[in-house]
C-alpha cells in the first residue's frame, strides 16, 4: 500500500468523520392526525407534532414507552454516545451550531450517564459480582466525587466554560462561541468523561494503576480530538490551548476543595492524581 492510497483513504475517514447523520425521508403521503385531525403531508403534523405512524397501542409502544425513559427511543442517548466516541468535537459543533435534534438532550444524557456510573461501581461490581472497592477511608473526596458524580461533572463543566471561551473564542470553526454555547460544550465533554470512565471500570479491580493510565490516556486523546475538530486549531495551537483550559480547571477545583474542605488542604495535591491527565503539564 502506498503513501498516495493511505493519504487518499485518511482524507475518506475525514470526510467520514465530518458527515452529519443522515435523515430519515420524509413522508409525501397525505395523513390525518390521529390527535387534532388535522390533514398534512410529512413525518409529524405540523399543529401537535404527533408522529404520522402511530396507531394502536401494542406491545411495540410499550416497549418504546419503556425505553423513552433511559433514552433509547428517539433522538437516542446510545447514539448520541456513539458519535460522541467517533466524531467528539463535529457532535458537539452540530449541537451548538444549531442542529439539536440530531442528540439526545445534553444534561439529561449528563445525568443518566452519571447514575449508570454510581450504580456499576457502587452496586453492581461489589454486591453482584463480589469485586472489592477501594477502602472509602482512604478515598475521601474522591468517594465523595463518585458518590455525587452528576453534581461534580456538572462542577467541572462550569469550571471549565470561562477559560473555554477565553482561550479558544477566537477559533477558526468555532468563532466567538457564548457562554451557554460554552455551558453545552463542557456538559458534552464531561459526558465523555463519565463513558470513558465506564469503560475503563473493569480494569480498574485488575489493577488500579494501569486501569488509571488508561483512562488519562483515553481522557488526553478524545479532550485533544473534541478541542481540535471543535475549534479548527492544528496540532500545536490546540495542544497548548487545551493545557491551559486543564491548568485553570483543575486550580479552580483546588480553591473550591480548600474552601468546602479546608481540613483536606494537607492533601490537596491529591487532587492533581484525581485529575491525572493534567499532572503532567502542571507538576
Amino acid at each position: 500500500m502506498n503513501r498516495q492510497s493511505l493519504k487518499g483513504d485518511f482524507e475518506r475517514f475525514k470526510r467520514w468523520v465530518r458527515r452529519t447523520p443522515p435523515f430519515r425521508h420524509v413522508s409525501e403521503e397525505e395523513h390525518r392526525c390521529q390527535c387534532c385531525g388535522h390533514r398534512y403531508r410529512g413525518n409529524y403534523c405540523p399543529r401537535c407534532s404527533q408522529k404520522a405512524e402511530l396507531g394502536r397501542i401494542t406491545w411495540r409502544s410499550v416497549r418504546i414507552g419503556v425505553m423513552d425513559v433511559w433514552g433509547l427511543g428517539s433522538r437516542s442517548m446510545p447514539m448520541s454516545i456513539w458519535q460522541l466516541l467517533y466524531r467528539p468535537g463535529y457532535f458537539i459543533g452540530d449541537y451548538i451550531s444549531g442542529k439539536r435534534q440530531l442528540s439526545f438532550p445534553p444534561v439529561k444524557m449528563l445525568f443518566i450517564v452519571a447514575f449508570i456510573y454510581a450504580n456499576i461501581y457502587f452496586w453492581f461490581f461489589p454486591e453482584v459480582l463480589k469485586l472489592p472497592l477501594e477502602e472509602q477511608g482512604d478515598l475521601g473526596y474522591k468517594l465523595w466525587i463518585r458518590q455525587h458524580y452528576s453534581l461534580a461533572m456538572l462542577v467541572m463543566s462550569a469550571l471549565a466554560i470561562i477559560p473555554t471561551w477565553v482561550i479558544f473564542r477566537r477559533s477558526p470553526r468555532t468563532p466567538h462561541h457564548t457562554l451557554p454555547e460554552g455551558f453545552f460544550i463542557q456538559v458534552l465533554l464531561q459526558t465523555l468523561t463519565i463513558v470513558l470512565s465506564l469503560l475503563t471500570i473493569p480494569l480498574d479491580f485488575i489493577k488500579s494503576d494501569f486501569s488509571t493510565a488508561a483512562y488519562d490516556v483515553l481522557i488526553m486523546f478524545y479532550f485533544f480530538v473534541a478541542y481540535k475538530q471543535l475549534f479548527g486549531y492544528g496540532i500545536w495551537g490546540t495542544l497548548w490551548r487545551q493545557t491551559l483550559v486543564s491548568i485553570s480547571v483543575v486550580f479552580s477545583f483546588m480553591l473550591l476543595i480548600w474552601l468546602f474542605y479546608p481540613t483536606m488542604l494537607d492533601t490537596v495535591i491529591e487532587v492533581l492524581d484525581f485529575f491525572g491527565y493534567y499532572t503532567e503539564y502542571i507538576l
